[in-house]
């Protein structure tokens, strides 16, 4: 498996494997935490705990365009928007986590259709998760594109 990031771990006195520290950090790991190594024919392959990388939030299924190959035409789901209690338990929740995941807004709505989506997406970026949000982009205004900026938003 070819990677673009390549550090080097050091083998110190006693023959532990020491990882650089923003790697460490990186994949959340702490001191005493237990890593699986498998060993092949010319490699070593350190495996990272499981943790969650990537949270998927759908703030709405409903969307401003009704374009005729969307599923919503075909199914017999109940349109919505997420409450606010809804998302302050998503919130609560993922402070638990160390690092905090990716938080993704989408799905098969509009994002940018549900009335909080900037208020959202700053409170995500507050828990230092990485913040990414797909969109038709009908919806992005200029000012709105300023109030995503402002918070800091990782990817559109």
């Amino acid at each position: 498996m070819e990677s673009d990031n390549q550090f080097f771990i050091q083998v110190d006195d006693n023959g532990r494997l020491v990882l650089p520290p923003e790697v460490a950090a990186r994949y959340g790991l702490a001191p005493g935490d237990h890593l699986p190594l498998t060993e092949g024919a010319a490699e070593l392959r350190l495996l990272r705990p499981s943790r969650l990388s990537k949270l998927y939030i759908e703030p709405t299924n409903q969307c401003n365009l009704d374009c005729r190959t969307c599923m919503r035409n075909v199914w017999e789901e109940p349109l919505g928007m997420m409450s606010d209690d809804v998302f302050d338990r998503i919130i609560e929740g993922l402070k638990d986590f160390s690092p905090v995941p990716t938080v993704f807004f989408g799905g098969f709505g509009e994002p940018l259709f549900h009335p909080n989506i900037v208020v959202m997406v700053r409170r995500a970026k507050e828990l230092g998760a990485r913040v990414e949000l797909i969109t038709n982009g009908t919806l992005l205004t200029a000012e709105l594109s300023k109030q995503l900026a402002k918070t800091g938003i990782d990817v559109i």
